[in-house]
């Protein structure tokens, strides 16, 4: 699964730059890895989830955002201004267009740089996760820099950039055109006139002298292909284990807004926890655990435009929302691991008298584990911020469901199921990890939140300079140094 959709990029990008990058590879006078080029291809914006927040408060929305800029060059403020002309704001009035230029030509000098870097750390912390080698690590961290200096994170220029890395920034180039009007020949002239700048002249001279081998490889068949040159790769987990790979991903998709951190991971375990209060089998039980990992994934399809939203969502914005549990349905119907658990999955929104989502399924369609993750996923949501609400108690959330039930949209046994498992989920915290302190951990949550340290200093009543030093004590503890690898941190270790 390319990381595609969060980054906004056009359908299979990653794979065609993966298919051009290995032919490359083999072609260049360097030493390249391939699994460098190809996993570094698919998972080249990995990092992309955590940032969607902070450029949606930049544009108001990182979808359009992203797209908008995917041909600028980051490097000439003309391209930038260009393409944030063209781009944003497409279908509102003039007035808010100019807002959204003038919003992002003033602050995003000192913002991309920093949301570069957020998505690097966190790409190749979850990279580390995934077992991938030091290598492709590296090749995510430096997927930003350029060859002039003028990238992210670091500022490398020249041969400090990995030989992996500087093949996929052109390889991507194409693969992006490819796809939209001017093609294969925008394609040539925007290698042509950045070589030297955003590109290493060597990788360019070496595109332009084998343009028809290396675009052959993305004429057909990208899926067959893309599987068969997979190379094999020593990993540290064992790649049949689905399982460790599913929570992964759920930590990817819940970093994409502040309001639903740790939110996949808590549906997985009502879910698992009430199949058990049920007496369902091991096996049912594991399958539900593991489709509440995976139940958000088409999230990263839907703009932070609407997830972050804090009044009410138009018709229009609720028939997109609506639509990432197709995309859900979509992306593990095409993973082999988890194609049988698709449509589990992507069922926690559809209820019992037909009225719910994607595909309205009423209740002779709907098996005890479909109903079972339906009132988990309500439940958790419920009982947790959103950004037009505060979280209400579980009290509240249990009458709620049994509403729900009653009204016949939500399976009663499911539900109590689900309520019954409230006991085993409450208990003493944990010893807290890293030697941090407890205002070290209020501070962490509103951090993963998204609050910046002003406004973190109002919430708790202390000055902005204590704040400041909480966050150099914080990171120095847990080993990171951007807000959206603290907040992984405080998923993986259960801390909000």
């Amino acid at each position: 699964m390319a990381s595609d959709a969060g980054a906004a990029l056009p359908p299979e990008t990653g794979f065609r730059t993966a298919l051009i990058g290995l032919r490359a590879a083999q072609l260049s006078d360097e030493r390249v890895d391939p699994a460098e080029v190809y996993f570094g291809a698919l998972l080249r914006h990995l990092g992309c989830s955590a940032t969607a927040t902070d450029e949606t408060r930049l544009m108001g929305d990182e979808r359009e955002l992203r797209a908008s800029m995917a041909l600028a060059d980051a490097g000439s403020p003309a391209s930038m201004l260009s393409a944030a002309v063209r781009g944003f704001g497409a279908g509102r009035s003039r007035g808010e267009r100019a807002r959204r230029v003038t919003r992002f030509l003033v602050q995003a000098p000192r913002q991309v740089p920093r949301i570069f870097s957020d998505r690097c750390e966190v790409a190749m912390r979850l990279a580390d996760r995934l077992g991938l080698p030091a290598g492709v690590q590296r090749v995510l961290t430096e997927a930003y820099e350029r060859h002039d200096g003028k990238g992210a994170p670091a500022g490398k220029r020249g041969d400090a950039i990995c030989a992996a890395a500087r093949l996929l920034a052109a390889a991507e180039m194409v693969a992006m055109c490819a796809q939209l009007r001017g093609g294969l020949e925008m394609a040539r002239d925007l290698l042509v006139h950045r070589k030297g700048s955003q590109f290493d002249p060597q990788v360019v001279d070496l595109f332009l002298r084998s343009w028809p081998e290396l675009v052959e490889q993305i004429q057909s068949d990208l899926r067959q292909r893309i599987v068969e040159q997979e190379p094999a790769v020593a990993v540290t987990i064992h790649l049949g284990d689905a399982d460790q790979f599913a929570v992964t991903f759920a930590d990817f998709v819940d970093l994409k807004s502040p309001w639903t951190l740790g939110h996949s991971r808590r549906v997985s375990t009502l879910a698992g926890a009430a199949a058990r209060e049920l007496g369902l089998p091991q096996a049912d039980q594991q399958r539900l655990a593991t489709a509440g990992l995976l139940h958000d994934l088409g999230r990263v399809g839907v703009s932070n435009a609407i997830w972050d939203k804090p009044g009410a969502l138009s018709d229009a914005d609720r028939e997109a929302m609506r639509g990432h549990a197709g995309f859900t349905e979509r992306i593990l119907a095409s993973s082999p691991p988890w194609r049988e658990l698709a449509a589990l999955a992507a069922s926690d929104h559809e209820r019992l008298d037909g009225s719910g989502y994607p595909h309205r399924s009423p209740s002779p369609n709907a098996g005890l584990p479909a109903r079972i993750l339906a009132a988990a996923d309500m439940f958790a949501a419920l009982t947790e911020d959103r950004p037009h609400r505060p979280a209400i108690g579980p009290e509240q959330a249990a009458r709620l469901l049994r509403d729900e039930a009653t009204r016949g949209r939500l399976d009663r046994a499911a539900a109590d199921a689900v309520l019954a498992t409230q006991g085993l989920l409450r208990g003493e915290r944990p010893r807290l990890p890293k030697g941090i302190t407890e205002r070290e951990l209020e501070v962490l949550r509103l951090l993963a939140r998204g609050l910046v340290d002003k406004e973190i200093a109002g919430r708790l009543g202390i000055s902005h300079r204590t704040v400041h030093h909480h966050n150099q004590a914080l990171f120095q503890k847990i080993g990171v140094t951007t807000r959206g690898a603290a907040a992984l941190f405080a998923v993986e270790n259960g801390l909000l």
